[in-house]
């Protein structure tokens, strides 16, 4: 198994959940991590984990006015940002009709917005030493928008169409940029005292595929089927790394964990098998006949 040469590491979002593990993983790993966390009265344990593991601290809120220059501290500090995780973010459920546009406004300052500002702030570094990674943390959801968590799928899928632009624009730096899809994974997203917002379902959508998605959200059967976000985390540093399963393998920027994010892949795959059989006839009728 090739190993990693130790890199500096930035994750925001990590003092619960996947970013948690993220941070975990790539301390293991013998990288460098700063672990971004925006309230440290959660979880005070695992900020002494962290810091036993050699990470680092560093409070950050991406829809702050400092996080730029708090992402530049890091870079002036320690020289460099070598991979840069972009994972802080939270859903909201409830269908689009009852989702308040400051609501909206929130979750896309925070979901993509926020992604937007550290990246901006990371890249002209790595673009300077041609080199660097960039990871945004998407979601299933991206790939098949959830009746329920509309607006959430609607931030992932953002994440994933500016991932790919950002992809081909630095490519000629030498920097990658990746978008992981994880699925269901058994962190407190799943858990209704979670990171999340949970709106009162309307009495209009009761007995609708939202009402399923409340109710499916924290069924102990569906909790049952959930990914190991520290397993999650392990193989997303894999892929970083060139390591484990990921070793002498290229997947491309846009990645899939988790056997329900491989289904929506597989069906969608299909669906767009059929617009190409179906459809082909309707796209090329938009132009003048001879």
């Amino acid at each position: 198994m090739a190993e990693a040469t130790a890199q500096i590491w930035l994750v925001t979002g990590a003092s619960r959940g996947l970013g948690l593990d993220i941070a975990r993983a790539a301390l293991k790993a013998g990288h460098k991590v700063i672990a971004c966390y925006r309230n440290r009265s959660r979880n005070p344990s695992t900020f002494d984990e962290i810091e036993a593991l050699g990470g680092v601290w560093l409070q950050i809120d991406v829809v702050g006015e400092n996080a730029e220059s708090q992402v530049q501290s890091v870079i002036a500090q320690y020289g460099r940002i070598d991979v840069l995780v972009n994972n802080a973010g939270y859903p909201i459920m409830g269908s689009i009709e009852h989702t308040g546009v400051d609501l909206i406004d929130g979750i896309f300052r925070t979901n993509f917005l926020g992604t937007v500002r550290t990246i901006q702030a990371a890249l002209p570094s790595m673009r300077a030493r041609r080199s660097g990674t960039i990871v945004n943390i998407g979601s299933s959801t991206a790939v098949n928008p959830t009746p329920g968590l509309g607006i959430y799928s609607a931030t992932k899928a953002a994440v994933e169409g500016l991932t790919e632009a950002l992809q081909k624009e630095i490519a000629p730096f030498n920097i990658r940029a990746l978008v992981i899809h994880p699925g269901m994974m058994s962190t407190e997203i799943l858990n209704p005292d979670g990171t999340g917002i949970q709106l009162t379902l309307d009495d209009a959508y009761k007995g609708t595929p939202v009402e399923m998605t409340y109710g499916g959200m924290f069924n102990a059967e569906y909790l049952s089927t959930a990914a190991d976000p520290a397993i999650v985390a392990q193989r997303i540093v894999d892929i970083v790394d060139g390591t484990g399963i990921m070793a002498g393998r290229d997947l491309g920027f846009l990645i899939h964990l988790g056997r329900d994010t491989g289904g929506c892949v597989e069906a969608r795959a299909e669906q767009y098998a059929g617009l190409v059989n179906d459809s082909k006839d309707v796209w090329e009728s938009v132009y003048p006949q001879p």
